[in-house]
This record gives structure tokens, C-alpha cells and sequence, in this order.
């Protein structure tokens, strides 16, 4: 095995995932079924991982590819892993892990004030059988930024609001209202009616399955709707600062996770975050299949 090696001093693309349990499950880029998978021990802090305590530079890169083969998996998408090598440290491989990804890293590190986690090494190994002829890895700081999401979710889906809608009153805004937004509504039935009279035109038009249950709204809490990368900053201690609140209000929980699922860029992001949510199946299905309701009888 031939390795060449570069090291850099700069950050990761940070994959975590905390679960529960191990968990195996499809998702679908287009038409493509990809396995993403996760382990549970990968996220417990009282568990001994390999390189605890171990200066990185001393450990070879055989070594790291062979814990990119046994080490606890925080998140894999694909053939692409991010692995739990420490308490500190993350190693990320595959035939996708290009050095670009690194050097880019390492040029926003030097050149801008842009927080990103630093990169202790990067290395490619041959491997004929790959699209690029090689595989990556990476060794980065562990950042816990899906946990950090998750907390700010559970916080804001604790607290329960007798309204509905944007606090302080008005007509609501976000993936679920149209483009011209919707109301004001004067109370959570009259919400509730809206959305039952959306899935009831779809109905009528064969543009949702006719087994969709009505709306059933129970309960309303504080709802961010727009939760994604492009509106977190990250504070000089690596804190989450949630921003973009335009679109927030008083809504049923389950919108949250709706609001990601129908959000089609930051993918791996997309997928950490519903894993740490509350699932809300049912009620992610009957918003979903109000999409003809929301465009093209907007409206109506």
C-alpha cells in the first residue's frame, strides 16, 4: 500500500450523528438508493475510543486506514465515513475524500475569519478500483454541531404556545403557505381548517392519495421553519447561533421536520438532523402531499 501525505492545518466537514441505536436506512438522491448507517456507541463521550490520549502525529497512516476500517462510525453516506477516532478527533475516508476538500480548508483557514475545524492530516491511497484511483482521509476535530442542533430544536418544541402563527400576529410565511403566504389566522382551528381545505383540493384532484388523514392539530410551539447551514454562525467557542427567524412562529412540531425534509440542498446536514428528531411520520406525509394545494392552487 502506497500512501502519499499531506499535512494540513485546517478544518473538517463535520459529520455526526447522535442515535439511539444503530440504525440502517435508505434515502434517495434522485433515483438512487444510497444506505447511510451510524452506530450509537460513536456518540457516547463515557465509552474509550482508539486514539485517546495519543498524540496524532505519532500514529502512521496505516494506522488510520485501518481505523477507517474498525472505528466507530459517526455518519456514513454512501462509501464515504466520518469515524470516531478519539474524544477530540474524527477521521474521514473514501473514494469521494479528494485532497481539494483539504487544501480548501486550509486556504479558508489562513486566508479568512470564517470558523472552520482544523485538519491534522490528509493522505490519498492508491486503490485502482475507485472512480479517482485512490481513497481519502482525513484527520479533524470532532464538532458536535447536529447535537448543538438538536438541543436548539428540543428547546424551542418545549415550550408551547396558545397562538398560532407568527408571534405578535400576521400572515404566515414559509414552505407550507404558499408563495403569497396565508391568513392571519385568529386561532389554531382556523389553521387547522386551511390546511384540511389545501388537502381536500388535492383530493379532488387526484394529487394526493385519498388515505391522507386530515389535519389534526394539537399543539403549537415555537417553529424556526428554515433550519439549515446558510443560517447557522458558529461563535469563536464553536457555539451555534441560529439566525433567520423570518419565517418563525407557532406551529404544530412536526413542521420543523417537515421544513428540513423539503429542504433539498445540504443533504448530509438534512439527514444528521433528522436523525435526531422526533419523527412525526404521519404528519410529514399529509404536508408533503399538500404540494399541489401550495403551488399551482395557491390561491384557491
Amino acid at each position: 500500500m502506497r500512501t502519499s501525505h499531506h499535512e494540513l492545518q485546517t478544518g473538517p466537514e463535520i459529520q455526526h450523528l447522535p442515535q439511539p441505536l444503530m440504525h440502517c436506512f435508505p434515502t434517495q438522491p434522485e433515483n438512487l438508493l444510497i444506505l447511510t448507517f451510524s452506530q450509537a456507541r460513536s456518540k457516547d463521550d463515557t465509552n474509550i475510543f482508539p486514539l485517546d490520549g495519543v498524540d496524532i502525529e505519532s500514529v502512521s497512516n496505516e494506522e488510520l486506514v485501518r481505523l477507517g476500517e474498525t472505528a466507530s462510525v459517526l455518519y456514513q453516506i454512501g462509501s464515504s465515513k466520518v469515524l470516531r477516532i478519539s474524544h477530540d478527533l474524527v477521521l474521514k475516508c473514501g473514494p469521494l475524500v479528494l485532497p481539494s476538500e483539504g487544501r480548501a480548508l486550509e486556504f479558508v483557514r489562513a486566508k479568512t475569519s470564517i470558523l472552520v475545524p482544523r485538519v491534522y492530516r490528509s493522505f490519498q491511497v492508491d486503490d485502482p478500483f475507485e472512480y479517482y484511483g485512490t481513497r481519502g482521509y482525513l484527520v479533524m476535530d470532532y464538532d458536535d454541531v447536529i447535537c448543538q442542533t438538536a438541543v436548539i430544536i428540543k428547546q424551542l418544541q418545549s415550550i408551547p404556545i396558545p397562538t398560532a402563527g407568527p408571534l405578535g400576529g400576521g400572515p404566515c410565511r414559509g414552505k407550507f403557505f404558499t408563495d403569497y403566504g396565508a391568513g392571519p389566522f385568529n386561532s389554531g382551528a382556523e389553521m387547522e381548517a386551511w390546511f384540511n381545505h389545501k388537502l381536500k383540493i388535492c383530493k379532488d384532484y387526484n394529487q394526493a392519495p385519498q388515505d391522507i388523514p386530515p389535519f389534526d392539530f394539537q399543539k403549537f410551539v415555537l417553529v424556526h421553519q428554515d433550519i439549515s447551514p446558510r443560517n447557522m454562525i458558529l461563535d469563536a467557542t464553536g457555539k451555534v447561533c441560529l439566525i433567520d427567524w423570518a419565517h418563525a412562529g407557532a406551529y404544530p412540531p412536526a413542521f420543523e421536520r417537515a421544513a428540513i425534509v423539503e429542504q433539498h440542498r445540504f443533504p448530509e446536514f438534512n439527514e444528521m438532523t433528522l436523525h435526531v428528531m422526533p419523527e412525526y411520520d404521519v404528519e410529514v406525509r399529509q404536508l408533503q402531499s399538500i404540494g399541489y394545494g401550495l403551488s399551482v392552487a395557491g390561491l384557491a
